[in-house]
């Protein structure tokens, strides 16, 4: 392929991810207002939070600061796993028909249809720990600042990551969509340290806990809080994006598989 005819195909390839990235959105905005949002989405999730917050203050010294920072961060995690759920919305919208029949690839579509899921988590997540964390002790100085924001992303595109496969699993079975999405962050609040170190829950699931997404990311971030910013910090980055790139690869191996089969045999897509 030439140097032509590969930037063009990009550009095709962005422009796909933009317009259903604008659709997601859309679809994203018949749900809230920024008043429904802030005063009703937004206040929810500072709420669980403040929960497990204030467990922490009834079990002793720094167990408020532990959970106050896990919960904050697995709330960038959970908006992400989101991702699981409104995959299957082109299933129920009755356009995954139109996507198999068009020139472009259906993956593409998916991918980009559900990032509205990741600037909503990050504004939970970051604001959680900037209004609730000095009732737990938190202060964040302006180098955390500076780098909380972008480890708090990395952690959101991670977890949608892994959002994406579990959606490419539940496709069609619309039933236990919420089903897989609740599940899934259940274990990584077990596993991935958010409740308890990884330490706590023994060697077979702490080894769990090392191949998904949140574990990594969020280790990152506590050492951050304290003030311990290294590069032992980095390659805990490192090692979260590596691991959301291998989720995202197997979402982009099972989505196209599902596509291909759909177009080889004429089914309706992801049917059968």
């Amino acid at each position: 392929m030439s140097r032509t005819a590969y930037a063009s195909a990009t550009g095709r390839r962005a422009r796909v991810l933009g317009w259903a990235a604008r659709a997601g959105a859309a679809d994203y905005g018949t749900v809230f207002t920024w008043k429904t949002w802030l005063l009703g989405w937004f206040v929810r999730m500072l709420a669980q939070v403040l929960f497990f917050a204030t467990i922490g203050h009834l079990l002793g010294p720094g167990q408020a600061r532990y959970l106050l920072v896990g919960n904050a961060v697995a709330l960038v995690a959970l908006h992400g796993v989101f991702a699981s759920a409104s995959t299957t919305w082109e299933l129920q919208y009755g356009t995954l028909p139109l996507l198999v029949a068009s020139p472009t690839s259906p993956t593409l579509v998916l991918v980009g249809r559900s990032l509205f899921w990741l600037p909503d988590g990050v504004a939970c997540g970051l604001g959680a720990l900037l209004i609730l964390g000095p009732t737990a002790g938190l202060q964040l100085t302006a180098a955390s600042l500076a780098l909380i924001p972008a480890l708090l992303v990395l952690v959101a595109v991670t977890s949608y990551c892994l959002g994406l496969f579990l959606g490419s699993l539940v496709l069609t079975a619309v039933d236990l969509r919420n089903v897989v999405s609740n599940a899934a962050f259940t274990v990584m609040l077990i596993v991935c340290g958010p409740e308890a170190p990884s330490s706590a829950v023994g060697p077979v699931l702490a080894r769990l806990g090392q191949v998904l997404p949140l574990t990594h990311g969020l280790l990152a971030i506590r050492e951050v809080l304290a003030g311990r910013a290294d590069a032992h910090t980095a390659a805990l980055a490192g090692w979260e994006t590596l691991i959301g790139a291998c989720w995202l690869a197997v979402a982009l191996a099972v989505l196209g598989l599902r596509a291909r089969r759909s177009r080889r045999d004429g089914a309706a897509l992801f049917l059968g």
